[in-house]
């Protein structure tokens, strides 16, 4: 049985790009929840694999660290020459351009509650599209998506308090 233990950042994102430096695949859970409604913090975790910049698309979900020195966990929604943009799927605002040397990582598989979904797969990324395409009208949806949520958070509420 493993134990689940909170980590700093620094000391994960550490151990993570030594991972990758290695050639080796590395997982996390998710925290916070701008990417969601497709990751949520807590419950979702990311198999990330190394990716060369050259290699990135729009819709693929990268880790990346800004010049700050922050990680994001986010979606690529543009691409340029030595740059690529990026957006939480929960965020109403692009998180603007970065050189492509910022890039750790290429999310490759999303773990929910036991179930393993292949990025890659043909519906996800049409999923994926479909969402970046709905960008104008993403604060509607996501205020819609999370009435929906909360109303099912209290229904199961109000049954299990039956």
């Amino acid at each position: 049985m493993s134990e689940k233990r909170l980590i700093s950042s620094s000391v994960l994102f550490a151990a993570i790009e030594e991972e990758l430096q290695n050639r080796h695949q590395a997982s996390f859970t998710i925290t916070g929840m701008s990417m969601w409604p497709f990751l949520c913090h807590g419950r979702d975790k990311v198999i990330i694999t190394a990716c060369a910049a050259a290699d990135l698309k729009k819709g693929d979900i990268v880790l990346l660290q800004t010049p700050l020195g922050n990680y994001l966990l986010h979606r690529v929604t543009g691409r340029k020459t030595g740059m690529f943009e990026t957006t939480g799927d929960g965020n109403c605002f692009r998180d603007g351009w970065f050189p492509d040397a910022c890039l750790r990582a290429r999310v490759v598989s999303l773990i929910r509650k036991d179930k393993t979904i292949d990025c890659s797969a043909w519906q996800w990324k049409m999923i994926f599209r479909l969402w970046m395409c709905l960008f104008p009208m993403r604060k509607p949806l996501l205020t819609l998506l999370k009435k929906s949520e909360n109303t099912e958070n209290t229904k199961d509420t109000e049954i299990s308090l039956i």
